[in-house]
């Protein structure tokens, strides 16, 4: 495997996406959607004094936060529920990016010069994968960042701690960018054996529902956020896949099928 062919499969990537700010838009405006929703909980009860009636229902939840206000307890269990939607993001996102990046090329006939070169099946999809994955990364975690500042704004800046917790920025770092470029993989793969990128986008949508999956279940279990433990396993998991999709899609993208759609 030859990294300045990688180098040079992400250039040419980038700069088509660069190019197109639509599909760039579609990148960070689901990310905005998803964290306008918690952040607006958090203003609607900086504005109202909680009800001393209702501090039975939810009273469980805000015990996890001993050390502040009943108010901002539940401020803080708001922000952090919903934290689990940040692994969403670069699940769902990427899937756009990956089906335009071989579909679109397709249509365009820009991918039949790229697959007479004598470059790997390996590089190309590494290449593909990464420049799709980084504005969802990117987008990740601008948002998170802008998430705990507005929030801690709004209410306090303790809940700026709640949100960039060691926990947290782990998960940033390392689960983020190993879940874009999972899904990327699988929407890549899935893009070299259709010619249609609303069924591409379809049957994306099947990859993601695991993840989806765990961030509900993250959301109805009452904990409020992940553990460093659980973190470290999706970490392990999410790598041990990628590395098994650059096997099966090295094998499945069938270059000579490819070059006949385009006909």
């Amino acid at each position: 495997m030859r990294p300045w062919v990688i180098a040079a499969v992400l250039g040419k990537e980038l700069r088509d996406l660069v190019a197109n700010r639509l599909l760039l838009g579609t990148v960070v405006f689901p990310a905005l959607v998803f964290a306008s929703i918690p952040t607006g909980i958090v203003a609607f009860i900086q504005v109202n004094e909680l009800d001393p009636a209702q501090m039975g229902q939810i009273e469980q939840y805000i015990s996890q936060f001993p050390d502040l206000s009943p108010k901002l307890a539940a401020q803080g269990f708001i922000v952090l529920n919903f934290m689990a939607y940040f692994l969403l993001i670069p699940a769902m996102v990427p899937m756009a990016i990956a089906t335009q990046s071989i579909i679109g090329e397709k249509t365009a006939r820009s991918l039949e010069p790229q697959l007479a070169t004598p470059m790997e099946v390996s590089e190309l999809l590494i290449g593909k994968a990464i420049s799709s994955a980084m504005p969802a990364v990117f987008a990740t975690w601008g948002v998170f960042i802008l998430y705990g500042l507005v929030n801690g704004a709004i209410a306090d800046p303790a809940l700026t701690g709640l949100i960039f917790n060691d926990v947290w920025r782990v998960a940033m770092l390392t689960l983020v960018p190993l879940i874009c470029l999972l899904s990327v993989l699988l929407g890549i793969i899935v893009s070299s054996r259709v010619s249609d990128a609303r069924t591409a986008q379809q049957i994306g949508g099947f990859i993601v529902l695991p993840v989806i999956g765990v961030a509900i279940a993250g959301f109805f279990s009452g904990q409020a956020s992940f553990s460093m433990q659980q973190v470290i396993i999706g970490d392990l998991v999410v790598a041990f896949l990628i590395g098994v999709s650059l096997v099966v899609g090295s094998w499945i993208f069938d270059r000579e099928a490819i070059l006949t759609r385009l006909g």
